[in-house]
């Protein structure tokens, strides 16, 4: 799997959130599966990932953001899906070679990011914050 770098496309214009995400991206790409602590580590990322939606969602609610039940709900709908592939992973470990976990964290995060969160960042700058 290859490594992902934050680059300023990602940015949603709050140097917070943004030190949130680049330490998300980072705990993404340090995650092994075949490590002997990848639970631990895993449930680092889960940890982190529920405080930083947190900070996210108290920031949106602050600045007034119309879409913060959709933008919710979607963080929602991601923690659902992690505690379910938790659960099967639990259950039977995953082969070493098995990069479903990882890839669905990098494809929700890039999406999310690249996506969702622009649309506060846009709403932001449109409203001259």
């Amino acid at each position: 799997m290859s490594i992902i770098a934050w680059t300023e496309a990602m940015s949603v214009d709050n140097p917070a959130l943004d030190k949130d995400h680049q330490k998300l991206i980072r705990m993404i790409n340090e995650l092994d599966q075949s490590a002997p602590d990848f639970l631990e580590l895993f449930n680092a990322v889960l940890d982190y990932t529920t405080g930083h939606f947190d900070r996210e969602e108290t920031h949106l609610d602050a600045i007034g953001f119309p879409g913060l039940d959709a933008h919710r709900v979607q963080h929602d709908d991601f923690a659902d899906q992690v505690a379910a592939m938790l659960k099967e992973y639990r259950e039977r470990p995953f082969d070493a070679g098995d990069t479903r976990l990882k890839d669905f964290l990098w494809s929700w995060l890039k999406g999310h990011i690249l996506i969702e969160d622009q649309r506060y960042a846009a709403w932001t700058r449109a409203r001259g914050g």
